[in-house]
């Protein structure tokens, strides 16, 4: 994997592997490309895939205004272009899933597959506002994970952390878990009023063309699926709408052969929805 697994040493900024149609994998805020390790393993056999570090998150690029969701699909629209992609099939969890989306509705995406994916609530929602409350709260809190870089402190981090991320802690690999712990600590996008805009990720939905999955996860601790979007999001045409049973925020952490499946489909099948 890599040596920051086990010390704060600055992770690659992001993982290119595989080989066949492009994949863009975009993570979910304070964590970093590792995350999405198990599910290169998984497809990289059928998909050339690029997973890259968001701005301003440990091991990536400092960015030259603050992170939003416009900011973050601008930085990659321009390594799709540096990499010779116009389009890509894409997959992105919770802030990663909002960026994805947008993407798709620029037109850069194949097919996108948004897992856990925030933004997914109406304007002016209040829960939406007391999930930003708690978005504030954790990257005021987010240095002290940090600490989680030393043996003594990782098993607090892994009871405290982890459990946020996932529904079953226990089957996240160790090196996987080290990472994750830590990342939020070197996050240094904090200012969630930025990062959060006032129109949503819902509201851009219907004006998505290319094939679309919607994952939502039955634990999500963090968002919830009965009060953001399960309820609002509904299968069309080109969108399936998908419950994954018993994971969490991070599915791909804890089941990343569950959530392969469900960009592989994406990319691979039609949409067929019942009437």
């Amino acid at each position: 994997m890599n040596d920051a697994a086990n010390s704060s040493a600055t992770p690659a900024k992001l993982c290119r592997r595989g080989s066949g149609e492009p994949l863009l994998l975009l993570h979910a805020f304070t964590q970093t490309w590792h995350c999405w390790s198990g599910v290169i393993d998984e497809l990289s056999n059928e998909f050339d895939i690029l997973a890259p570090t968001l701005p301003f998150h440990w091991g990536g690029p400092v960015g030259d205004r603050p992170l939003t969701i416009a900011a973050g699909a601008d930085h990659f629209e321009t390594l799709m272009d540096e990499t010779g992609w116009e389009t890509a099939h894409i997959a992105g969890n919770s802030l990663g899933g909002w960026i994805a989306l947008e993407l798709a509705r620029r037109g850069r995406a194949r097919s996108v597959t948004a897992v856990a994916s925030a933004g997914l609530w109406s304007r002016g929602s209040r829960h939406a506002d007391r999930l930003r409350l708690k978005f504030r709260l954790g990257a005021f809190l987010a240095p002290l994970s940090r600490g989680f870089a030393n043996p003594a402190l990782a098993a607090i981090g892994q009871v405290a952390t982890m459990r946020t991320f996932c529904h079953r802690p226990g089957l996240v690999a160790p090196d996987l878990a080290a990472i994750a712990m830590q990342s939020a600590g070197f996050c240094t996008a904090r200012d969630i009023n930025a990062i959060w805009p006032t129109d949503t990720a819902l509201e851009i939905l219907d004006r998505i063309s290319a094939p679309t999955t919607i994952v939502f996860c039955a634990r999500d601790r963090v968002i919830p699926p009965a009060r953001f979007g399960a309820e609002l999001v509904t299968p069309s045409d080109n969108r399936r709408v998908v419950m994954l049973p018993d994971v969490g925020h991070v599915p791909m952490l804890e089941a990343p052969g569950r959530v392969a499946v469900e960009i592989r489909r994406t990319a691979t099948e039609p949409v067929v929805n019942a009437d």
